[in-house]
């Protein structure tokens, strides 16, 4: 009996996501599939997938917790990437962790006080 205990143990743990037994929400396994293919290093260890994934999670969940913030305060329905560019800018950690790579694409997103509002299309009174 002990045997088959464990392989129904084995069976059952192998069907849970390596992202649900570590506890996130970034995908543990396309991560892993990112590094093999990126050729970043011969070989690494089964938990570095792991990590790097938590790692990333994190970051983006700091980054959104305050893009989440200065939406609120400008009283906006959702998360522009202006938001996500002042949040990184005001954030002395994530403009730390990504200062290189801000300042390259900043032109990219356009700042809620210089954005222009849609042009109205109006029918004219001839139909074709």
């Amino acid at each position: 009996e002990a045997p088959s205990e464990r392989s129904e143990a084995k069976a059952k743990r192998s069907r849970l996501s390596r992202s649900f037994r570590a506890g996130l929400l970034f995908p543990v396994s396309r991560v892993d599939r990112q590094l093999r293919s990126g050729n970043f290093a011969k070989r690494f260890g089964a938990k570095t997938p792991i990590y790097l994934a938590a790692v990333l999670q994190s970051v983006t969940q700091k980054a959104m917790q305050v893009a989440g913030n200065a939406t609120k305060k400008s009283k906006q329905p959702c998360i522009s990437p202006s938001d996500l560019q002042t949040a990184v800018k005001k954030s002395s950690s994530l403009k730390k962790l990504l200062q290189g790579t801000v300042s390259k694409h900043c032109d990219m997103a356009v700042p809620q006080n210089q954005r222009k509002p849609p042009r109205s299309r109006k029918k004219t009174g001839k139909s074709e």
